[in-house]
């Protein structure tokens, strides 16, 4: 959720890890292009849902929900549509948006308990500095020099 350059690296992120469906989100349809260049593979723009919702278009075009969801906007809405978007029984919500200060997220407890699915928050994209770091600069000076 969110095409900014944190949804864009995201979408690099699940496609270097091998996600053959990345599905973005956004309202911005000129950002639809840009995704396609780190691995986007479908769009939704929830101002052209007509009567559906967001995760009710994710369920039909995945038949079930996503296996994971990011919100990368910061708005609490989209993290509660993110999690009404994933699968039941192990879909994963991850929240890397910062919302505004004082904003409370809203769920079911029953849709939280039965429901199977996680919710986590994440900084750094759960980057472990002192052993990650050095093994992305590695594969950065790899890709450069076969270049």
């Amino acid at each position: 959720f969110g095409l900014g350059s944190i949804g864009l690296a995201v979408a690099e992120g699940a496609r270097l890890c091998g996600a053959t469906k990345i599905i973005a989100v956004d309202i911005n349809p000129e950002k639809f292009e840009i995704g396609k260049k780190f691995g986007v593979t479908d769009f939704v723009n929830p101002q052209s849902c007509g009567d559906k919702t967001v995760s009710e278009v994710i369920h039909d075009m995945t038949e079930g929900g996503a296996d994971y969801c990011f919100e990368c906007v910061g708005m609490v809405s989209l993290v509660q549509e993110a999690f009404a978007s994933c699968r039941k029984g192990w879909g994963k919500t991850v929240v890397l948006g910062v919302a505004q200060p004082g904003s409370h997220l809203s769920l079911s407890s029953t849709d939280v308990l039965c429901s199977g699915k996680t919710l986590t928050g994440t900084l750094f994209g759960g980057l472990k500095p002192k052993s990650d770091v050095p093994i992305l600069a590695q594969r950065y000076l790899d890709k450069v020099t076969a270049s």
